[in-house]
């Protein structure tokens, strides 16, 4: 190695910008352009009662909060300052969750306790800062709590169906405010989620915007201190001109150029990581020819948008061609705005859902969740100017035709038109779109794509609920994909034919064909998971058991797979395994019915354990969160009849019998059994 690559190393490793990650605290020293924002939410930290400090996504929240303001705090004096909180399920927390515990508020405190410190179960926000409170150094006048939670956002995404969670941890924080006089709340949250916001408290506001341009200039020449590099006269103002300067193709493909009062923090830190990353070992000067070529924000964007193709092409082995097209052709519309499209069973837009997930992990889209349904859009509006011309220039260099089909009867245009009539609740638009994919691909000879297209049409009839014309479509792929004899396309359309069946409540046909599946690709854990439910409802919970630990064994963070056995095993009565499985499954995301069908089986499970008063507030969390839910009734009349009231279990059960959509048959069966022997007994 020569010592220009060790330079060219060094160099590259001391990289003053942090590109699109948020700052850490350890990072402030890089940290610049917003000192007024970070004075004015310490100030407002330290003596309101709660802030709440909220703009668009990606603006620089976490940054401000991390690297800006507790820098500058932690030299403040008489302040208890704990570390930052949140709400999000990603957070490392133990193998089972305390019993009767809000999972909102064991997310914050696991956060907010000392390294090994227990959680009691149950213990509340206020229990947990007047017992941290207690063990603090006597003093004439108490310092301060200082509490923050970041991405408050997540009490809305993090875990959707607990609606009954999320109003007891509101609860819980207005509590805490008033049994801790000193206590002093900052709440960081997304513009979008600003309005589901009901505090019971009365907050002061700050609205973090972009930065301006004199915020901008620091941002990006201030962090070059003692790195022995600096902007030529002249050349850090122009590239804030040009980060303040969007192009646009209007609707009669002329070229705008628009400026802006404020710029993006995001692009800033990509470009600038760009154009650091671009220097020669022994360069001293950032000058106008530097910034000629690296420093235009739509070049650096595309580099990022390149960057990104190459890692999900090695990583679904997906050609570079078709990523490219389906991102422009998906995601952006013929006017130049951002387009959505939607998750089906085996594919978002004709490509297959691994794509999808890959390009959402690089932040080239972004996942929207609404109607129990999961959409797709481009990450931001400034994304698209670069990705079309990162795609222009891909295939120039090819020799391939510079100008994706814009024709709006090419079959991804048709794909585009089909799913915004299924976003607009239009099946029949989106089933003539779909349509007319399904008649160019099958004249064209394409049988992967065909293939694919059919299984979008089935999408669009599973959502409409017409079960018929879904598994007639999704047998037409099986065909298709039988003749290319590809093996995991076959397995997942078997199992894609199994849902709807069991969706359409022919638990025996699900059950052969998920069996089938896992038959053929045994490493299909949702297959096995769909094949354990299916046993179960069908009549056989042992076989369901079985098949649960079977996928728990090939994917152990299953929640589906844990929830489903401990439902299993708490309704055969072995309650202790059964929390064993049902405690973890609450605390992954699970689909809402499960999710209620996991509490209700909780419930039960602490019944049979003599824990009845955490049992009652289980079962009441299950009936708020779906009231009239059949099973919830079933499982309430057991546990009545468990504490010999009668009357009560036989009412439940009747209302079980009556629900509708009607009980599975094993539960039926079940429900019908219990309530024989009540009323034999009672007569």
């Amino acid at each position: 190695m020569t010592a220009g690559d060790d330079r060219s190393d060094l160099r590259h490793e001391s990289n003053p910008y942090v590109g699109p990650r948020p700052f850490r605290q350890a990072e402030a020293t890089r940290f610049f352009g917003r000192d007024a924002e970070a004075q004015h939410v310490m100030n407002s930290w330290i003596n309101e009662r709660v802030t709440i400090l909220h703009g668009p996504a990606a603006i620089g929240k976490t940054s401000l909060l991390r690297a800006g303001v507790l820098p500058v705090l932690a030299q403040q004096p008489k302040i208890d300052l704990l570390p930052v909180g949140g709400l999000g399920c990603e957070v490392s927390r133990p193998p089972v969750i305390p019993a009767a515990y809000n999972g909102y508020t064991f997310t914050l405190l696991s956060r907010w306790a000392r390294f090994g410190e227990p959680l009691a179960p149950g213990m509340s926000i206020s229990d947990f800062l007047l017992a941290r409170s207690a063990v603090l150094p006597e003093s004439s006048e108490p310092p301060s709590l200082l509490v923050a939670i970041d991405h408050f956002e997540e009490l809305f995404t993090a875990f959707p169906a607990r609606q009954s969670e999320r109003e007891e941890f509101v609860d819980q924080i207005a509590a805490a405010l008033r049994d801790i006089p000193t206590l002093k709340l900052l709440i960081v949250i997304n513009d979008e989620h600003l309005t589901k916001l009901d505090s019971p408290f009365l907050p002061h506001y700050i609205r973090l915007d972009a930065l301006t341009s004199e915020e901008a200039l620091s941002a990006i020449t201030r962090p070059l201190a003692g790195t022995g590099l600096a902007f030529s006269a002249g050349v850090a103002e122009e590239l804030v001109e040009r980060l303040s300067t969007v192009d646009y193709t209007n609707v009669a493909g002329d070229s705008v150029s628009l400026r802006h009062d404020e710029i993006q923090p995001l692009f800033l830190q990509i470009i600038c990581t760009d154009i650091w990353s671009s220097l020669e070992p022994d360069a001293e000067l950032i000058n106008t020819d530097l910034l000629r070529s690296f420093g235009d924000v739509n070049r650096a964007l595309a580099r990022y948008y390149d960057s990104a193709i190459r890692t999900v092409q090695l990583e679904t082995r997906e050609t570079e061609e078709r990523l490219r097209s389906w991102i422009e052709s998906s995601f952006i519309t013929e006017h130049g705005t951002r387009g959505t499209a939607y998750r089906g069973l085996l594919t978002t837009a004709g490509m297959p859902n691994r794509v999808a997930d890959a390009f959402a992990e690089a932040h080239i889209i972004t996942a929207e969740y609404r109607a129990r349904s999961t959409w797709y859009q481009l990450s931001h509006d400034r994304m698209i100017a670069p990705t079309q011309e990162a795609n222009r220039a891909w295939r120039a260099s090819r020799g391939l035709d510079i100008t994706p089909p814009t024709s709006s009867v090419t079959p991804e245009a048709l794909i585009s038109a089909a799913e915004m009539a299924l976003a607009a609740g239009n099946f029949p638009s989106a089933q003539r779109y779909a349509a007319g994919v399904i008649e160019q691909y099958r004249d064209s000879g394409d049988t992967r794509r065909l293939g694919y297209a059919l299984t979008s049409r089935a999408s669009i009839a599973r959502a409409e609920g017409d079960f018929r014309t879904a598994e007639r479509y999704l047998q037409d792929a099986l065909s298709e994909f039988t003749v290319l004899q590809d093996q995991e396309l076959i397995a997942r359309t078997l199992s894609a034919l199994a849902d709807v069946s069991f969706a359409d409540g022919d638990y025996g046909k699900a059950k052969e064909l998920q069996r089938e599946a896992v038959d053929r690709l045994p490493s299909y854990v949702d297959a096995m998971i769909g094949l354990g439910y299916a046993e179960w409802y069908f009549g056989s919970p042992a076989d369901a058991e079985a098949t649960f630990a079977l996928a728990l064994g090939r994917s152990a963070g299953a929640g589906r797979a844990s929830g489903g056995r401990g439902q299993v095993l708490a309704e055969l009565a072995e309650y202790d395994t059964a929390l064993a499985n049902l405690n973890p499954a609450l605390d992954s995301v699970l689909p809402p019915e499960e999710e209620v069908d996991a509490r209700s089986a909780r419930a039960l499970a602490l019944t049979g354990l003599g824990r009845d008063e955490e049992a009652d507030r289980e079962l009441a969390a299950a009936r708020r969160q779906a009231p009239d839910r059949g099973r919830t009734h079933r499982r309430a009349g057991r546990i009545a009849a468990m504490r010999k009231q009668n009357a009560l279990a036989i009412a439940e059960f009747k209302q079980a019998l009556d629900a509708e959509p009607p009980l599975p048959p094993w539960d039926e069966s079940n429900a019908r059994r219990f309530l024989t022997q009540l009323q034999g007994t009672k007569s």
